[in-house]
């Protein structure tokens, strides 16, 4: 089970001043302070029996001015609106908790149009509104961006995912998590909404119990979590409302597998019969294109990591390339984050691999509880992860997989240097 830790506080603070500042478009340079400029809102992770869904505000501008000020609305910011939170920017870059709690959103709300979800956030110079973003969701982006994207393999495309991405609750109303909760849980919206959010990475561990009602079920480690039937049918809910390509990617069997290969058949065969007329034939390859892809009719690729498994079934791909740093400090996972980066470089594999942006702890972390929970970690590891891809890896990023990601930028940080990179800005 690959868990988080938390680190002291003046790291996340020491790298979001630290990274360099990209620009947002494409095109000469025009002499706008606004060009090179992003300000955004993400939603904390942190829960305790009176905090939930904290809103935060965090912005890159190196030319910002004294007498600059950033706005939280409730609405698209116009003359008419009054902003419910505001604060002075006081370095070119940084994260402001607000205090203010998000409004919850059910999935049951969230459509397969895109959509600002209630709060938006304004840069204002002398009273003027000179940049405006909004949590959003974005179900269509890669279909969307077709013309750019198209004639990339997926080892070449950036790629926001979650780690172990149905390990979710959703809690409503604030509330206490007991012991095992702070280390199992990683996400607060389930698979359905993440993939509406913008995720396309999934990365699912498996879990079977043959003498219960529910055979297959999604674990994080021991803990069984939720059904993977529950799992499979939001897959295909997004796949029938949408023309995305999505990685199902399984990388674990730790409970009930064993070194039996007869359990793996059985799997594969319950994963056939479900995802019947959605996964794509492994015969297409890794180096298919996402044109290749979307022409197949076929969106959805399985892959699976057992190797014995994957050579005799055409449904299943060998999986994505985990690439765990095991590191328990913020500077740790930034060196073992720019080792596989720099690596890539010059490189031409075909397998997609996925940037573990996470901390771990050891045994006696988790014991003692002293390094904190999930939530807490991914509160410090987030904006960083999110600042690095967005400054210093964005050239060479493939997927990035984060705990709780809407604590995270990644998405939009993902979107935006898609396009950029292979737009030749």
């Amino acid at each position: 089970m690959k868990l988080l830790a938390i680190v002291p506080t003046f790291f996340s603070w020491l790298m979001i001043v630290d990274c360099v500042l990209t620009t947002r478009f494409c095109g000469p340079e025009t002499g706008d302070d606004f060009q090179r400029a992003h300000v955004g809102l993400i939603i904390s992770p942190i829960m305790s029996s009176r905090k939930i869904r904290e809103i935060e505000i965090y912005w890159n501008h190196a030319r910002y001015r004294p007498g600059d000020t950033i706005a939280l609305y409730t609405g698209e910011p116009t003359s008419g609106l009054e902003p419910i939170y505001t604060l002075i920017p006081n370095a070119p870059s940084g994260i402001k908790r607000t205090g203010l709690q998000a409004t919850f959103v059910p999935t049951s709300n969230l459509t397969f149009v895109q959509q600002c979800l209630q709060y938006h956030v304004a840069w204002l110079r002398n009273d003027t509104v000179r940049m405006t973003n909004c949590l959003q969701t974005q179900p269509h982006w890669m279909s969307e961006r077709r013309a750019i994207l198209g004639s990339l393999p997926m080892s070449r495309v950036f790629l926001p995912g979650t780690h172990d991405s149905a390990s979710y609750e959703i809690y409503v109303e604030a509330n206490s998590e007991n012991f095992v909760e702070r280390y199992v849980i990683t996400q607060d919206v389930d698979v359905l909404a993440q993939l509406i959010y913008g995720v396309r990475y999934l990365d699912i561990r498996v879990g079977h119990y043959p003498h219960t009602n529910i055979v297959w079920w999604v674990n994080h480690g021991i803990f069984s979590i939720v059904p993977m039937q529950a799992i499979i049918n939001q897959v295909k809910t997004f796949l029938d409302k949408t023309n995305e390509i999505v990685i199902f990617d399984i990388q674990e069997f730790p409970v009930g597998f064993g070194k039996n290969l007869a359990v793996h058949h059985d799997f594969v065969a319950f994963l056939e019969e479900q995802f019947a007329g959605y996964y794509l034939p492994k015969s297409y390859g890794w180096a298919s294109t996402l044109n290749t892809i979307w022409s197949s009719g076929k969106k959805l690729i399985i892959g699976y990591d057992e190797r014995r498994i994957v050579n005799r079934y055409e449904s299943i791909w060998p999986c994505v390339t985990h690439q765990w740093g095991n590191v328990r400090t913020i500077e740790d996972l930034f060196n073992h984050l720019n080792r596989i980066e720099t690596e890539s470089l010059g490189q031409s594999k075909s397998i997609p691999r996925s940037a573990m942006a996470e901390l771990t702890p050891n045994t006696w972390d988790i014991i003692l509880n002293r390094l904190g929970s999930i939530r807490q970690m991914a509160e410090n590891v987030n904006i960083n992860v999110t600042n690095w891809y967005n400054s210093k890896w964005q050239s060479t990023a493939n997927i990035v997989a984060v705990d709780f990601v809407r604590s995270s930028g990644i998405i939009e940080t993902a979107i935006e240097w898609n396009e950029r990179r292979n737009s030749h800005c």
